[in-house]
C-alpha cells in the first residue's frame, strides 16, 4: 500500500499541485492532507488560497471515497470572511478499500473554539487527527498545534503526543502517523512518540528538511521540520521518501507498507 501526506498550503500553488496529484493518484492508494479549506465560491481567500479546494480535490481524485474534517469556519486563519468558507483536514482512499471505522479526534480545543494568543494578532485554532481504521492497521491524519513562534516544545504539544500515543492503544492496531505536526525534529514531544514504539521515518531517512522553497526565508533554517510519518513495528516499510516536488510550503512525504 502506498500513502502520500502533505499539507497542501490551501492550494496555493494551485497549478503544480493539480499536476502532482494527477500524476500520483493511479499510484497511491491513501492521500491524507491538511489545510483544505471548503466552500460553495470558487475565490482566492484573502490569504490567497483556494476557497474550493476540496471540491478540486474531489474532482481530481474521483477514484476515492474522503473524509473531511472541518477545524473552524468563517475565516481565513486570522482573516475573518463575509461567505461560507471552512478550514481543515481531509483523507482520500480508494474506493476499493473499506475502513472498518473513521472519525476525528481533537487534540486542541474544540470545532470552531478560536482563541486570540496573548499579544498576538494570530488566532489559537483548534487542531484534530483524522483516523481510518481498517482490518489489520490504522491510519492517523493529523495538522498538529500551531503557535507564532518557533515549532519548539509546550504543554499543549506535548499532551497532544500524548492523546495521539492513548487513541492509538485503545484501538489495539498497528498504526500509520502522519501529517504536519508543527513540531522540531528535537523536541520532547517527537521523542514521546518514538519512545512509543512508533519509528519516526524522516529521522530514519537523515532527511534535511520537510519544507521547501516557498517556506518562509524568516523560519527555513530555525524550522526545518514539521512533516512526519511514524509506523508502528508491526508495520513493514518498504519505502519512504520526501518527495521533491514543490507544490507547496511544506513537502510531501511518501510511504509504501505493508502490514
Amino acid at each position: 500500500m502506498r500513502l502520500i501526506t502533505l499539507n497542501i498550503w490551501g492550494g496555493t500553488i494551485f497549478e503544480d499541485l493539480v499536476s502532482f496529484l494527477n500524476k500520483k493518484r493511479s499510484t497511491t492508494d491513501v492521500f491524507c492532507f491538511q489545510e483544505v479549506f471548503d466552500s460553495d465560491r470558487n475565490v482566492l481567500t484573502p490569504n490567497g488560497r483556494r476557497s474550493n479546494m476540496l471540491d478540486n480535490l474531489k474532482n481530481i481524485l474521483v477514484d476515492f471515497d474522503f473524509l473531511y474534517s472541518p477545524l473552524y469556519h468563517g475565516r481565513d486563519f486570522d482573516k475573518i470572511v463575509n461567505y461560507p468558507l471552512a478550514a481543515g483536514n481531509a483523507i482520500f482512499w480508494k474506493k476499493e478499500l473499506k475502513p472498518k471505522e473513521k472519525g476525528q479526534i481533537f487534540t486542541h480545543n474544540s470545532e470552531d473554539d478560536v482563541r486570540p494568543f496573548p499579544n498576538s494578532t494570530k488566532p489559537d485554532v483548534p487542531r484534530n487527527f483524522q483516523y481510518l481504521a481498517f482490518d489489520k492497521f490504522i491510519v492517523l491524519n493529523i495538522h498538529g498545534y500551531w503557535n507564532p513562534a518557533p515549532k519548539t516544545d509546550t504543554p499543549k504539544r506535548l499532551e497532544q503526543s500524548q492523546k495521539i500515543i492513548n487513541f492509538i492503544e485503545s484501538q489495539n492496531l498497528p498504526a500509520l502517523v502522519c501529517g504536519d505536526f508543527n513540531l522540531a525534529i528535537s523536541t520532547k514531544s517527537v521523542e514521546i512518540l518514538e519512545s512509543s514504539g512508533l519509528r519516526n521515518l524522516v529521522r530514519e531517512s537523515k532527511a534535511k528538511t520537510t519544507r521547501t522553497k516557498y517556506y518562509n526565508v524568516k523560519w527555513r533554517k530555525k524550522d526545518k521540520f514539521a512533516d512526519y510519518i511514524f509506523a508502528s513495528s508491526e508495520i513493514n516499510v518498504f519505502d519512504f521518501k520526501v518527495l521533491p516536488d514543490a507544490v507547496s510550503d511544506h513537502s510531501a512525504l511518501f510511504v509504501e507498507f505493508e502490514v
